[in-house]
């Protein structure tokens, strides 16, 4: 489907974080379902966009992988006997319907997320009141940095800022301009050129925040806010688009169940684990850049002594997100599936509007962009020959 939303069920979410991407198998793991997809469009575009920072550690997100996308010396089909039905999974009566209650939910979702408080001007201002206020401060009559701000909420009498500024804006009305004289502490550790002096803030009250109100879920909405990012013209288009990416999103879950089920793995090899234990570090490293500091200084803020702690603590994730990986290499193997160069391209076009994979190439390494794509024909083979389903449209 090419309307895909972020606005998608818990479920599909962790379809797509599937462990063998970023190492975070653990939504799959406890909620006892699997989410064994390949897709990057969510992990990659996150990561290139972020190239690595000065000082970040280096990550090798290929090492562990041969340049076809397997598990470098491995042959699954040595280890997994697949269902003898896995190119024609029977489908559970149920497995794709949707309610409405399902689609509201997620159209709910959606609306939360625009909801705005009422603005109330009608009244003075009273304690505890949540208020909307731009301010400009000054120093002996010049203005200082830090000082100015548009449109900030602040709670009227509490002490959100210096002195008693919060509480002289008690009984003013929204429209009203007026000054409020503080005298900021001493010390003042945020800016220590300020301790002690006095200082006059000229205040205007906006409005009164009230309950959050949330705005009609109709065409016009869809229209105003959702039509450039999601392509959606219509309520019910939304509607149309969110009940299949469930739809999809629940054959893919029942399907990756019943693989996990019905599949016999004989062994994970050590090199699997290695690979996916290597993954969680990957994402450690990559979460830790986002602060500015490294893995070890991270873990120390998590609780965790160190790497191997880390490990072990999520081992059993590691074990599920490797079996999983695994599997999904045996289907490749089994199926003939190849990431190629034309695999690449169509799937780099259909996830980023773009043929050219160069860029994600460069940052990830050929190995595990093909072991993306690989992932991605698997899951792509199941879903197009499960049984009494018409083929899928796009089950992101």
């Amino acid at each position: 489907m090419k309307k895909t939303t972020k606005f998608i069920s818990a479920a599909l979410a962790a379809a797509l974080c599937a462990g063998l991407l970023a190492g975070c198998n653990s939504a799959s793991s406890s909620s006892g379902s699997t989410s064994a997809s390949g897709s990057a469009s969510v992990s990659a575009s996150a990561s290139a966009s972020s190239s690595t920072s000065a000082g970040a550690e280096s990550i090798d997100y290929s090492k562990g992988l041969a340049e076809n996308g397997h598990i470098d010396g491995v042959t699954a089909l040595d280890y997994v006997t697949l269902p003898a039905d896995y190119a024609a999974i029977p489908l559970a009566a149920g497995t794709a319907d949707v309610s409405d209650e399902d689609v509201q939910a997620q159209i709910d979702s959606i609306m939360a997320q625009y909801a705005k408080p009422e603005q109330i001007t009608d009244r003075a201002i009273e304690d505890g009141d949540q208020v909307n206020i731009d301010y400009s401060g000054s120093i002996d009559g010049e203005k200082f940095d830090g000082g100015t701000a548009s449109s900030q909420s602040v709670q009227a009498g509490s002490a959100q800022f210096i002195d008693d500024f919060l509480t002289q804006i008690i009984g003013h009305t929204p429209g009203e301009t007026f000054d409020v004289e503080v005298t900021f502490p001493d010390p003042y550790e945020n800016n220590p050129d300020l301790a002690g002096k006095d200082a006059v803030f000229e205040v205007t009250i906006n409005y009164i925040e009230g309950e959050d109100v949330t705005p009609e879920f109709s065409d016009d909405f869809v229209k105003e806010n959702l039509t450039a990012s999601y392509g959606w013209e219509s309520a019910d288009d939304v509607r149309d688009s969110i009940r299949e990416d469930l739809r999809q999103s629940q054959i893919f879950q029942f399907i990756w169940n019943y693989m996990i089920e019905n599949s016999t793995v004989s062994e994970v090899p050590q090199a699997v684990l290695d690979f996916q234990s290597g993954a969680m570090l990957n994402q450690l490293k990559s979460q830790a850049s986002m602060y500015g500091i490294d893995s070890a200084t991270f873990l120390q803020a998590m609780g965790v002594a160190s790497e191997e702690a880390f490990l072990e603590q999520y081992a059993e994730d590691i074990k599920s997100s490797a079996t999983q990986l695994l599997i999904i290499q045996a289907i490749a193997e089994d199926a003939k599936l190849k990431a190629d160069d034309a695999a690449l391209a169509k799937y780099f076009s259909d996830n980023m509007g773009t043929e050219d994979y160069s860029t994600y190439e460069e940052h990830f390494g050929r190995p595990y962009v093909s072991m993306v794509v690989l992932s991605e024909l698997a899951n792509n083979y199941l879903m197009d020959n499960a049984v009494n389903e018409q083929p899928r449209k796009n089950h992101r």
